[in-house]
């Protein structure tokens, strides 16, 4: 359990996007959706900003919940914090609830916002009603790891720790082009992407989300992403096992940028998780169904009948088992 987190400061009207924290660090967010309803801390993928969860609100008013987005540190508006922790940031989203005057809450993650919704649903069990994992990323290292993820995932996460000089400067490059040149990353993001992914991408409302999302996430510098490839690179420390709340996974099998064979894993060291394989769907098709996940939440953080699964889907339950230890990662196309 992480360490009672004291309240954060509080002003007679406070700012609609940032809180100062008990220790003076400044917390960025975004507020979408229905003012009034179930509230949802919904987490950004890597990097990313509030701005990332901005494309939802209509989509948000429309199924009567509220999307509070807050920036982990180094991000848009939240102050970088040096060595910073999966459990730091239960402790940051309790602080923001508090001042927001939110009691409980569900929590989405999104790719890299994965792992931080996980760790909301095993340390704050009286606060979180329902989590959602959506092409989240799993674990990395450790004996949780999956014995086999794609080579450029072995490589990144493998070597990150070792050569962070390297990333650094790649990280940077990044950086520069999605500040200065966004429409040729752009570009570059499309020619990677599968098929599904590629009809997604080249939407307009979804080429500005992920365009501003991303610029105003790394716009103070690179040091949140880097510290959060840190983080994805070890063993995560989580209590995994204990998770009391409903807990749901989307996870699309055609994904480049997260290796599914650790979304997957994710789910199965969670209690009950409802792991739901996307066949065919790429890295970003919640674009197409973030109604499905709101209403999943919704309904269980109500204790309502869920929604059907789309066509196609196919749906798990997970029977948690106890982590092996990892053999040596196989490296696989």
């Amino acid at each position: 359990m992480p360490t009672p987190a004291k309240k954060a400061k509080a002003r007679p009207n406070p700012p609609k996007d940032h809180i100062v924290l008990p220790d003076g660090r400044t917390l960025g967010f975004g507020d979408y959706g229905a003012p009034d309803g179930l509230p949802i801390f919904a987490f950004h993928g890597t990097p990313g900003s509030r701005f990332m969860l901005r494309a939802g609100d209509a989509t948000a008013r429309r199924a009567g919940v509220r999307l509070i987005a807050p920036e982990r540190p180094g991000y848009g508006l939240s102050s970088y914090q040096r060595n910073r922790t999966l459990r730091g940031w239960a402790d940051d989203v309790a602080a923001l609830a508090d001042a927001l005057g939110v009691k409980t809450f569900a929590v989405a993650g999104i790719s890299g916002g994965g792992p931080y919704a996980a760790a909301c649903a095993a340390l704050l069990p009286e606060r979180v009603l329902a989590a959602a994992l959506i092409s989240p990323v799993g674990p990395m290292a450790g004996p949780e790891r999956p014995e086999k993820i794609g080579r450029g995932h072995y490589s990144t996460f493998r070597l990150l720790p070792r050569v962070p000089h390297f990333y650094r400067g790649a990280f940077n490059f990044g950086r520069l082009a999605f500040l200065y040149a966004p429409l040729p990353i752009y570009a570059l993001i499309m020619s990677r992407a599968s098929s599904q992914d590629w009809k997604i991408l080249s939407r307009r409302e979804v080429r500005l989300s992920l365009l501003g999302g991303v610029a105003e996430g790394v716009r103070p510098g690179v040091r949140g992403a880097l510290e959060e490839m840190r983080i994805f690179s070890r063993p995560w420390d989580l209590p995994l096992g204990d998770i009391k709340a409903s807990c749901f996974l989307w996870q699309g099998m055609a994904d480049r940028n997260v290796p599914p064979a650790a979304a997957l894993r994710l789910g199965e060291l969670i209690p009950g998780c409802r792991v739901t394989r996307v066949e065919g769907a790429g890295h970003y098709w919640v674009f197409d169904h973030l109604a499905e996940v709101l209403e999943t939440l919704k309904a269980a953080a109500q204790k309502s009948p869920l929604p059907e699964a789309r066509p196609g889907a196919i749906v798990e339950t997970a029977t948690t088992k106890k982590p092996k230890a990892a053999k040596r990662m196989k490296r696989s196309s």
